[in-house]
């Protein structure tokens, strides 16, 4: 189909330094073009980290100028309330107006002293002092003095207030503090006008800078995009043509080292991929012959082991027959060791019919019809129940089951799977304790599927971990016929019957905890199936 490597792969290695000679890395073709944009673009990063840092002192210094003026307003504010209180309380003689004048007091003092801490120049220092100085000089001499004297009398009171010398000494404080405030106002104009300046100048920075650096970045980006591409469209078009079979086709020539690389690779697979799309013909056209002769002896064999079972059963009867007339005509008459003879041939008789009924259960099962319909499995149950009367009945067993569905499924392998696994459950029961049989089911979602998940649960003897999967093998047995009969077939006829379903089955059992089976079949929808029967119990 393709034509033959016009160069074979061994003589790549002699060809590939002429094909890279002089050409640059990828990483240093690509990285190259792109320094002076990446250089410009740390340069605005730098300034604008500068710009950034400034302005944070600027807002700084507005921040402590707001709150320096706001200082000043509360003791203007605080003035007032001790001016009021104590006029109030000359006026009034009422001693709840020296409330507002102690309170004022006290806030003014903070204020005072907030104020010191934040102050930034001698001058304002200064003026505080003076602003202090003149308050306390207005309590000493006026406010104190006409409070002592309101408590003897008003009249007096009144001529200490005429006096104004408190009034000067307050009007004295107000003009300094609106000297503070008008300072403090062209501070804070000033750090406004100065973080707005440098918030413009790195705004100016930033856009310029990336506008730049962008459009550097877009033309080096363009120019290395269309180097690239080009080399990899004529790359992809040479890979295309190998694809379709012309394995003579070579690469072109490369202007980067690793792409060079990568079109004498694509040569020498070309040469590889003729030999092993070969090689792979042969092995594909060999594989489809032997699934085809496996397909077959599958088929035959399962064939054979149904016409074998099922011919097998008529010569058994035979000599099962003849077994069974002489033990009746003989039993007695002959040596002892004859009868033992003749009970053994009827056990072993007995085992090989039962061993022949398994195998056409098993072939039954494997060869079953997919036909589906509506199952009552709360019916299926009391059936099963019924059936396994005597056994449950013997081994004073209770058997209960509920929340059990009606679903969609074939009813015949349905009742290979529920009977299998209750009569197993009564099988394997302990003997030190009486056997109880729980079938329950619920519905799951388990990835992105709704499903039925039965679970047949007993307390039994149990089964250890490493034998859960080897005791679905065919003629699987854990114990001898001995302790429980048996062909050691009927868990692998289960698990079979639970595949055709289209479900799961495993267990979950410890060593004398009993043992849960569960059998997941995926939820068929159709319109109209009845809700689950209640629950039933079966009792020894």
């Amino acid at each position: 189909m393709a034509a033959p490597a016009s160069r074979p792969p061994d003589l790549a290695p002699a060809t590939a330094p002429r094909r890279r000679a002089g050409r640059p890395s990828l990483r240093s073709f690509l990285l190259r073009p792109f320094l002076l944009p990446f250089t410009l673009l740390l340069g605005v990063g730098v300034a604008v980290t500068v710009g950034v840092h400034r302005n944070e002192d600027q807002l700084r210094l507005v921040s402590d100028a707001q709150t320096r003026m706001l200082l000043l307003n509360d003791l203007n504010t605080q003035l007032s309330v001790m001016e009021n209180g104590e006029r109030g309380y000359v006026i009034t003689g009422d001693p709840d107006f020296l409330a507002p004048y102690r309170e004022g007091d006290a806030a003014f003092r903070a204020a005072v002293f907030a104020l010191h801490d934040l102050s930034v120049t001698d001058l304002q220092r200064t003026n505080l002092a003076r602003v202090q100085s003149l308050v306390l000089r207005w309590q000493e001499d006026a406010a104190r003095p006409e409070i002592a004297a309101r408590s003897d009398s008003l009249a007096q009171a009144a001529k200490l207030v005429q006096q104004g010398k408190g009034r000067d000494l307050l009007n004295d404080a107000r003009d300094i503090m609106s000297v503070m405030r008008t300072n403090e106002s062209g501070r804070l104009s000033a750090a406004t006008t100065a973080s707005q300046s440098t918030l413009a100048t790195v705004r100016t920075l930033t856009v310029g800078g990336l506008l730049l650096s962008l459009a550097l970045l877009l033309l080096t980006a363009y120019r290395v995009t269309r180097t690239v591409t080009h080399s990899l469209n004529d790359l992809n078009a040479g890979a295309t043509d190998i694809a379709a079979g012309q394995y003579q086709r070579r690469m072109p020539v490369m202007p980067v080292r690793e792409l060079a690389q990568l079109g004498e690779q694509f040569d020498i697979m070309a040469a590889a991929v003729q030999e092993r799309e070969q090689a792979l013909r042969e092995s594909a056209e060999a594989l489809r012959a032997s699934n085809t002769h496996l397909e077959r002896s599958n088929r035959e064999l399962e064939q054979f082991a149904y016409v074998a079972s099922h011919d097998l059963q008529e010569p058994l009867r035979t000599i099962g027959s003849y077994t069974e007339l002489l033990a009746r005509r003989y039993q007695g008459q002959l040596d002892e060791r004859a009868d033992q003879y003749i009970a053994f041939t009827t056990s072993a008789t007995q085992r090989m019919k039962t061993l022949i009924q398994d195998l056409l259960a098993y072939s039954r099962v494997r060869n079953a019809p997919r036909a589906t319909q509506p199952v009552d499995t709360a019916a299926l149950v009391r059936d099963i129940t019924a059936d396994l009367e005597q056994q449950i009945l013997s081994a004073q067993a209770q058997v209960t089951a509920h929340g059990l569905p009606v679903i969609l499924s074939n009813p015949e392998l349905m009742r290979h799977v529920l009977q299998n696994l209750i009569g197993n459950a009564l099988k394997f029961r302990d003997p030190t304790r009486p056997a109880l049989v729980q079938v329950s089911a619920e519905r799951t979602r388990h990835a992105g599927q709704d499903r039925w998940v039965f679970h047949v649960q007993d307390n039994g003897i149990g089964i250890a971990p490493e034998y859960h999967e080897r005791i679905f093998g065919v003629f699987q047995r854990l114990h001898g016929m001995d302790e429980y009969p048996g062909s050691g077939i009927g868990l692998a006829v289960t698990r079979s019957a639970a595949e055709q379903l289209g479900g799961q089955l495993w267990l979950d059992s410890e060593p004398g905890q009993g043992s849960t089976f569960h059998l997941a079949l995926p939820v068929v929808t159709t319109p109209d199936l009845p809700e689950p029967t209640p629950p039933q119990e079966k009792h020894a």
